[in-house]
């Protein structure tokens, strides 16, 4: 846990780029068979609704900024393209910006579960700038009292959060599960998040990252990011 009297005050109004809107839906086209019998399809498939691992995945809501409504960050939605984009280009979840250096680590920072984030350990958020960090511990409900952060090394794609369908019927079973890509349940599965397995994992302690940008340099950035989203 941060102390947060380390860092400058968060520039209110602030929403993380994958946070999902009042006014977004997603809608999960008709299903049928595949014609090879051996996964489920939608009926007016197209080319874009599957990810380069052949899963098709539930078509989310595309609005301008302006005429999505309200940010639900209470209620911790997550918008299926704005997070997919997001984790395969490891772009960080509020500001977008990509990593200054492509080959180096990114930071990640979840909701603290009593432990330190692990080598191997599965995630669907995306990787956070450290300035961004300083702002989400402020602002986000979830981690504003418990988190935990860590540099990661590599983060391949392992699988999606989504409805599991039964293969003969096509209904769902249930509510969201993790799938990995290389189950066959992968075949019976409309996808709603990416999931990464996190390798090469340093735990740290934001507040050591928050010292080495200095204060003035985190009011700088926290004005950028304010700038971007309209919100100075």
């Amino acid at each position: 846990m941060t102390s947060l009297t380390v860092l400058p005050p968060a520039p209110p109004g602030v929403v993380p780029y994958i946070t999902g809107y009042s006014r977004e839906q997603n809608i999960t086209p008709r299903l049928t068979h595949h014609p090879s019998g051996r996964s489920l399809a939608f009926v007016d498939e197209t080319p874009h609704d599957r990810d380069t691992f052949g899963v098709p995945w539930v078509r989310p809501s595309l609005l301008p900024k302006g005429r999505r409504g309200e940010p639900l960050l209470r209620e911790a939605v997550v918008h299926p393209f704005r997070q997919r984009r997001a984790m395969r280009d490891q772009l960080c979840q509020v500001c977008t910006r990509s990593p200054k250096d492509p080959e180096g680590p990114c930071l990640y920072l979840m909701r603290d579960s009593g432990r330190p984030i692990e080598e191997g350990e599965r995630t669907a958020s995306p990787p956070v700038c450290v300035p961004c960090a300083g702002i989400s511990v402020q602002l986000c409900p979830r981690l504003r009292r418990q988190h935990v952060a860590a540099w990661v090394e590599h983060a391949p794609a392992w699988g999606v959060v989504g409805i599991v369908h039964d293969p003969l019927t096509l209904e769902p079973f249930g509510g969201d599960q993790e799938v990995a890509y290389d189950s066959d349940v992968s075949r019976w599965v409309v996808a709603a998040r990416l999931m990464s397995q996190l390798y090469g994992v340093t735990p740290v302690e934001l507040e050591t990252e928050f010292a080495r940008l200095g204060t003035e340099t985190l009011e700088a950035e926290f004005a950028r990011v304010a700038a971007l989203q309209g919100v100075a």
